[in-house]
C-alpha cells in the first residue's frame, strides 16, 4: 500500500525500452540532460576539491542510510549506480520468525542511482558532498526522470 492507501502495482521494463535493446535504467542514466548535469557535477567536483562522495537514500522508517566512494568513481557511479541488498533499506528489522527483514539469498537487490542535481557540498567536511539516490528494485525496472 502507498501512503494514501492505495495498491501499488510492480513497474515492468516498458515496451519501449525492450524493443530498443536498453533497459529503461538504461535510458534514464544516458538521457543527454542528465549526461550534461554529471558532467556539471565532476566540475564542482574539481573546483571545490571533493575526495570523498555520501551517497544517501532514506530507509523504511526515515534514517537515512548510505555509501561512501572516492570522488574519482563519480561518473562510473552515475551510469552504473551501485547495487545493495533490499535489507539495506529495512533498519535490521526482524519478522515474526526473527529472520532479518530483505536478507537471504531470496532477497531482491536493489540498484541506487545518484542524482546529480542534489549535489552538494558537506559544511562539516569541505572535501566530502552528498547526494540523494533513486532506489529501484533491479536494473530491469523502469524508472522515470523526475519521479
Amino acid at each position: 500500500m502507498n501512503r494514501v492507501g492505495e495498491k501499488v502495482k510492480p513497474v515492468k521494463s516498458s515496451a519501449r525500452a525492450k524493443a530498443s535493446g536498453r533497459t529503461d535504467i538504461e535510458r534514464f542514466v544516458e538521457d543527454p540532460k542528465r549526461t550534461k548535469l554529471v558532467a556539471e557535477v565532476r566540475k564542482k567536483i574539481d573546483a571545490l576539491g571533493i575526495d570523498y562522495l555520501y551517497l544517501q537514500f532514506v530507509s523504511v522508517t526515515g534514517r537515512i542510510m548510505g555509501k561512501g566512494i572516492p570522488a574519482d568513481h563519480w561518473e562510473s557511479i552515475a551510469k552504473k549506480g551501485f547495487q545493495l541488498v533490499y535489507g539495506a533499506t529495512m533498519n535490521l528489522f526482524l519478522n515474526r520468525r526473527g529472520d532479518y527483514l530483505g536478507y537471504g539469498p531470496e532477497a531482491a537487490e536493489l540498484v541506487g542511482i545518484p542524482e546529480p542535481e542534489t549535489f552538494m557540498q558537506l559544511p562539516c567536511d569541505d572535501r566530502a558532498a552528498r547526494l540523494w539516490c533513486t532506489l529501484v528494485r533491479n536494473r530491469e525496472a523502469r524508472v522515470e526522470p523526475g519521479a
